[in-house]
């Protein structure tokens, strides 16, 4: 059978117990003050209740005045605990005139009535006007956060609130014979009420806490996220400044690395062109030696034919080689390309070159400049490190894989210290058997990057040191698409 008063204080029991399991759960992965603030109020809510249901065992300013206000202060306790979820500031004016206008009101009745009615009126008032406020907090956190726990928490008091007011309506019909354990449906909805809200209020607060965490813990992951992102960003940009002041470096040290090639490269010879003047001046102011004056005059022509190929080396290396252009191809025909790059060879050592022809192919598709550039750089070299009377030969062959063009230019000068083969082709590297000033090692590295902006290569076919010395280019044939 349905005793009133037992059900009373089991239900407080489980308005104790819940709230004491959620601050077991959130007290140290949720905002504290927030679940205080829910577990007092739940806490005192249940305490009330079950001095309620002690009615005629504990003494009546226990069972009626002290009961019910607990029951009272537990409804602005928790509604401060769900405008902190929300994020709005407690309103403790507001709060303590919610808990002392019923309070007092209490009080009032205590003090003027022994009777039961106005007081249970009261109380179910107070209940039913405290759930509802639960229950329109809670909603408005599912409305403006997306909270399904806060949807549960509403719909659960709300139900609270609803059996409240029942109770209320009949109470008000059924004034004369009212009292707190009236039996009927009002007090058993009343009942099942309460034990869902005390179940499904406390589920959903601890699901509004879970929610709520993991809504920070997403917010931290997307800031770290953009923090991450931010670093990217940064450490990109600083990757890119890295790369430019590289290569503003490695400019800097091509225009200083140029500017002593220059300065070598064009001073001596210079000077000596303007000795070799000076001294055919002085020849020609004796008319007796025609042949002296020449001869010397030949000396600073070849000397300022130097100069111009070191400047050609300079500007081709510092500009042409490195452009971002596509390079400007034409056909060209072969003899046309021998003859150029003999003309740019002083004419005192143009009779030691001999030009030998095998090769079909009249034409090849080239850049004229740069390929005259390189082939004179090899044949400078030939007639350079080579005896004084030995003959350099140039030497013109078809190719079958790939279909194209070589050139050899073949010599029997010293050849190349094993320890510089491999690196012949690099900047800066230079032979030491010739009797000639060194230059700056631009000659060969230029002859490699002429032939690689052609398609072809530039490679030691042969060295054997007083017999043959043999430098090769190749250059394939341009197949159309």
């Amino acid at each position: 059978m349905f005793h009133p008063q037992t059900a009373f204080f089991l239900t407080g029991v489980l308005y104790i117990a819940l709230p004491l399991t959620a601050w077991s759960i959130l007290r140290r992965r949720h905002d504290g003050r927030s679940v205080a603030l829910w577990c007092l109020g739940g806490g005192a809510l249940g305490l009330g209740t079950s001095l309620i249901g002690l009615r005629d065992v504990a003494p009546n300013w226990m069972s009626f005045l002290l009961a019910n206000l607990l029951i009272f202060a537990s409804y602005p306790l928790r509604a401060m605990s769900l405008q902190r979820e929300l994020g709005s500031p407690e309103r403790l004016t507001l709060a303590w005139a919610a808990w002392l206008v019923p309070s007092g009101l209490y009080l009032v009745l205590l003090a003027l009535t022994n009777t039961d009615p106005p007081r249970v009126i009261l109380s179910a008032v107070e209940n039913s006007l405290g759930a509802a406020v639960l229950a329109w907090l809670s909603w408005r956190m599912f409305r403006f956060k997306g909270y399904r726990s806060a949807a549960m928490l509403s719909a659960a008091y709300a139900l609270f609130a609803l059996s409240m007011m029942a109770r209320g309506v009949v109470f008000v019909k059924d004034i004369q014979h009212l009292s707190t354990f009236s039996p009927g449906w009002p007090l058993t909805f009343a009942f099942v009420a309460a034990i869902i809200a005390a179940l499904y209020g406390n589920l959903g607060y601890i699901g509004i806490a879970l929610e709520s965490a993991r809504e920070v813990e997403l917010a931290r992951a997307m800031e770290l996220s953009r923090e991450q992102e931010k670093r990217k960003q940064v450490e990109l940009h600083s990757s890119e400044l890295s790369a430019l002041l590289e290569e503003r470096t490695q400019l800097l040290a091509h225009r200083e690395e140029m500017l002593g090639v220059l300065a070598h490269e064009v001073r001596q010879p210079l000077n000596n062109a303007s000795a070799a003047l000076q001294s055919a001046a002085a020849v020609l102011g004796r008319v007796q030696d025609e042949q002296g004056a020449l001869v010397r005059l030949q000396r600073a022509n070849a000397v300022l034919m130097q100069v111009s190929a070191s400047l050609d080396n300079a500007l081709a290396d510092a500009v042409l080689l490195d452009s971002p252009e596509p390079m400007d191809r034409q056909e060209v025909d072969i003899d046309t390309l021998i003859e150029l790059v003999l003309a740019d060879i002083s004419p005192g050592e143009r009779g030691r070159v001999q030009v030998v022809r095998s090769a079909a192919a009249r034409t090849a598709e080239m850049n004229l400049s740069l390929m005259r550039l390189a082939l004179r750089n090899l044949i400078v070299n030939a007639l350079t490190y080579s005896p004084s009377d030995g003959e350099v030969t140039v030497q013109i062959h078809d190719m079958d894989k790939p279909l194209g063009v070589s050139i050899d230019v073949c010599d029997k000068g010293p050849g190349f210290q094993p320890e510089l083969v491999g690196k012949l082709f690099s900047r800066g590297q230079r032979g030491t058997r010739s009797s000639q000033p060194g230059g700056h090692g631009l000659g060969l590295h230029i002859v490699k990057r002429v032939m690689q902006m052609h398609g072809g290569t530039a490679s030691l076919g042969r060295n054997d040191p007083g017999q043959a010395v043999i430098m090769r280019l190749t250059l394939p044939h341009q197949l159309e698409a």
